[in-house]
């Protein structure tokens, strides 16, 4: 009886920690996701940069860079953060012709944003 009882309350506690958010989301994420970031299987905002954004980049497709960096501004999960100033900045630069502010942009983003990104919304659904 009293391995059972012992079980329950660890139960309940490890239950109640992840119901209340205590447990650390990156844990949750990583048994959600747990190969999720690898080549084989990247999370949905790296599968869609790589994708969409990268493609445009590899094929020096300068209105897909735009119009990839214009929808990647609304990716953003956090309201306060600047992301989506940041993508546009790039996108406009891409209009102009200018690979390299368009590309600066992109390191900006990822500069500020990457690892918080991970740590807190890496399975997030891209929309």
């Amino acid at each position: 009886m009293k391995n059972k009882t012992w079980f329950g309350l660890l139960l309940a506690g490890v239950l109640g920690m992840a119901a209340w958010g205590a447990w650390p989301s990156s844990v949750m994420a990583e048994e959600a996701h747990p190969t999720c970031g690898s080549k084989d299987n990247p999370c949905p905002l790296q599968k869609w940069m790589k994708g969409t954004l990268g493609a445009a980049l590899a094929g020096n497709d300068l209105p897909a860079l735009a119009k990839a960096l214009d929808k990647s501004a609304t990716f953003s999960p956090d309201p306060s953060w600047e992301w989506g100033t940041i993508a546009k900045a790039g996108a406009d630069a891409a209009r102009k012709g200018d690979v390299a502010g368009a590309k600066a942009s992109c390191k900006a983003c990822h500069d500020k944003y990457k690892d918080s990104y991970k740590s807190k919304f890496r399975t997030k659904a891209v929309n």
